[in-house]
């Protein structure tokens, strides 16, 4: 693929444009609502364009622009798809992770899991869960839910199937990582997802049924007022029927 058109125009699109056919498109392709998407120049095709015009660039899927690429798919509907996107009609974007028929470890800022039916669960309300293959050769199934740090969802987990709302302010997939901020430059959640047994969680900024998570790389932080923390940095729990537990009351 050339780098460059015959305006010398690149493929790289700007940060910024990005973002707002992002936020247009609902964080998934225009025509599915898958959330693992390329960013398509369609009016006019990239070959044409002079600039890269917000207005003229959306998100399909691989699958949606190899049938646009192939003229399966034609312009007219990829234009009445952008006009009208899947993600925004439904909702949500969503796409599913990758785990195997061995146990998944989930890294959760500066704890990690294994083997744990519930990793984290606050009153009685779980975080995350995990539950075991039903059949030999299939895989576990990871569920749990993500707010920011007022309390409000932002990506929800079901038996592997991953979903953000349409009304997030940005949601951006990168590879195998998905970023959520609530607004420029403020990231409250940054996980990513390494097949076929592992998901790390490697920013989090959350309140959670009136518990406070904040979390790196290396340390987790949990407070119930938002001012005075508790840190673990470094911990590993297998086997446990429920790994970390927190009652507000």
């Amino acid at each position: 693929m050339a780098e460059k058109n015959k305006y010398g125009l690149g493929r790289y699109v700007p940060s910024d444009v990005r973002r707002i056919v992002r936020q247009r498109c609902g964080f998934g392709c225009v025509i599915c609502g898958l959330s693992l998407y390329d960013y398509e120049h369609f009016a006019p095709d990239f070959k044409d364009a002079k600039f890269h015009d917000p207005d003229g660039i959306t998100l399909l899927c691989m699958q949606c622009n190899q049938k646009r690429n192939r003229k399966v798919l034609s312009v007219e509907s990829v234009i009445r798809a952008n006009e009208n996107p899947k993600c925004l009609s439904q909702g949500f974007a969503n796409e599913a992770f990758d785990f195997g028929s061995d146990p998944i470890e989930v890294q959760f800022a500066g704890v990690s899991f294994i083997e744990c039916p519930t990793l984290i669960e606050v009153d009685g309300i779980s975080v995350l869960s995990i539950k075991n293959p039903s059949l030999p050769n299939e895989p576990y199934l990871l569920s749990g839910r993500f707010c920011d740090d007022a309390g409000d969802a932002t990506l929800k987990i079901e038996d592997n199937v991953w979903s953000v709302g349409a009304d997030c302010w940005d949601v951006e997939c990168e590879g195998a990582t998905i970023t959520i901020r609530k607004d420029l430059g403020k990231i409250v959640l940054e996980l990513r997802s390494e097949p076929p047994h592992k998901l790390v969680v490697e920013r989090l900024d959350m309140e959670f049924e009136g518990v406070y998570f904040k979390g790196n790389k290396e340390e987790l932080k949990v407070s119930f007022d938002n001012k005075n923390w508790s840190t673990w940095s470094g911990c590993s729990m297998t086997n446990c029927t429920i790994g970390m537990s927190f009652r507000t009351a």
